[in-house]
């Protein structure tokens, strides 16, 4: 398999705050379409999307720590291509079942696995975590990014997609901040730090930082160093 796939039960806070939205497969059916998708970025789906795959090559070998709703999963694998490899892993068994049943690509392969506790056999080109920090505790949050860095290989890169602190004039910060303090009360973390300062070995890679949407969304790479050397973030526009 290239992996060491632990199978774990879901954790508590995720049925307990977000309920049946990812045990229900009727409710994960109305949610998971592009439309859905757009919707809750803000129209920035797309555009979103686009930046991720933009990072990516044909016939490379990608891992991605999450399910996602919307075409996400398939546009990354057409990106990689038929002679590419694609893992995907969530924790959630319904959400896998799902997903197979819906992507019946043979080159995406959806294993049971919690992210925070990941680790490759072999090391990937590319590692994905695509709105999952987000939905995470402080503490697990920690864990996947490290478990996300430690599973790709020198040269190879890291590509966050999350929320990120809107600037001070949008006018859809504060009803974004509401909902997220009733709804989503991992995600305001990442308006307090930046996703490098959860890296263990932070200066082991090189991070680029981007922002779009009035700076809502983030997308941060982090690629591998073949040396030593220290490489301070940057932040750019999308």
């Amino acid at each position: 398999m290239g992996s060491d796939v632990k199978k774990t039960s879901i954790p508590f806070y995720s049925s307990f705050l977000y309920g049946d939205l990812y045990n229900s497969i009727s409710k994960t059916r109305k949610r998971d379409t592009e439309f859905q998708a757009n919707l809750r970025c803000f129209g920035q789906s797309k555009k979103l999307i686009d930046s991720v795959v933009k990072e990516l090559r044909a016939h490379q070998r990608v891992l991605q720590m999450g399910i996602t709703f919307g075409d996400e999963i398939e546009r990354v694998a057409e990106r990689i291509g038929a002679y590419g490899e694609f893992d995907v892993i969530d924790v959630n068994p319904l959400q896998i079942k799902h997903k197979k049943e819906t992507i019946p690509l043979d080159r995406v392969r959806f294993l049971e696995g919690d992210a925070t506790t990941f680790k490759a056999e072999e090391p990937y080109d590319a590692v994905i975590c695509y709105f999952l920090l987000s939905e995470l505790p402080i503490v697990s949050k920690m864990k996947a990014v490290n478990a996300a860095l430690s599973a790709v290989k020198e040269g190879g890169v890291v590509i966050f997609v999350d929320t990120h602190t809107p600037i001070f004039w949008h006018p859809l910060r504060y009803v974004v901040r509401m909902y997220n303090r009733l709804w989503h009360p991992f995600a305001e973390k990442l308006w307090d730090r930046d996703i490098d300062t959860f890296a263990n070995k932070r200066m082991d890679f090189t991070w680029r930082k981007s922002t779009c949407f009035g700076r809502m969304f983030q997308k941060v790479t982090a690629v591998r160093k073949p040396s030593k050397s220290a490489v301070s973030p940057s932040q750019t526009s999308v």
